[in-house]
């Protein structure tokens, strides 16, 4: 690896990471403060919730047979991670690596970086690690307001559930970028890596959505990356590994990809 690179990368990437992990905790910790009203309140909010379609649920990534908000975790998880943090994280995520070949080629810096004596393959995985960096300080934020709010508005979390949801957000954006990384270094151009990745969520998204919603497209969630996004379980300290583990194949898989193609391809054409 090479250390400057890793320096210069989370240079760049400071801010942005700092504003998304601040937002993503604002959030948290804004959401949390309402569960003492759902408490008090429980046996009206769960009339409610059960006269909502199941097509509601799903669309925002909620399973309604597991997830009703009568827990601290289940109320977490259809109001913060089941769906908007998630997609938070991932804008962050695909915007980050989407640009770690591709906008060095936009900037015209592509020749100053490939002009040091480190191979191409170093140069890359110093950015991919400065990434993976990148989403830590996002999620581990995260974690900790959430916990920090479950003590302060009589929420329920154990240390081993906090520790697995940590592991599985994180595999889960580690996964996503991966594929960043390989369209960042396919492309020449950020927002075609960018939109190259997004388009690939949203199909996966809504196959996932679909594979819930009827049996006979059941199939279709082994082609979603989402199916093994379980974050309730996760809090619940059920997690199981095989979930976060095909997350981080994926994830490796891309990203050691993306390091064939950009040792590989003429970079300054």
């Amino acid at each position: 690896m090479s250390w400057p690179m890793i320096a210069k990368t989370l240079r760049e990437l400071r801010w942005t990471s700092f504003w998304y992990a601040l937002g993503l905790v604002i959030y948290i910790v804004f959401l949390s403060s309402f569960y003492p009203t759902l408490e008090r309140q429980r046996e009206q909010f769960e009339q409610l919730f059960r006269q909502y379609p199941e097509f509601l649920f799903r669309v925002f990534g909620i399973d309604p047979e597991r997830a009703m908000m009568t827990s601290f975790a289940g109320f977490m998880h259809a109001e913060t991670f089941g769906f908007i943090w998630p997609a938070t994280a991932l804008i962050f995520v695909v915007l980050s690596g989407a640009a770690v070949v591709a906008q060095e080629i936009e900037r015209g810096t592509a020749e100053f970086c490939l002009s040091v004596p480190v191979s191409r393959a170093r140069l890359l995985l110093s950015k991919q690690v400065a990434l993976l960096t990148g989403i830590l300080f996002v999620v581990l934020p995260s974690i900790a307001a959430l916990a920090l709010s479950a003590q302060a508005f009589g929420g329920e979390l154990t240390a081993r559930g906090l520790v697995q949801l940590t592991i599985a957000l994180a595999c889960f954006l580690v996964s996503f970028a991966g594929l960043a990384t390989l369209a960042s270094a396919v492309t020449s151009e950020r927002s075609r890596a960018a939109g190259l990745v997004g388009g690939v969520i949203l199909l996966m998204y809504l196959a996932w959505v679909a594979a819930w919603l009827t049996e006979d497209v059941r199939w279709l969630r082994y082609f979603s990356l989402f199916t093994a996004y379980d974050p309730l379980t996760a809090m619940l300290g059920e997690l199981q590994w095989y979930k976060p583990a095909l997350h981080l194949i994926v994830g490796l898989g891309a990203g050691s990809g993306a390091l064939v193609v950009f040792s590989r391809r003429d970079i300054v054409s």
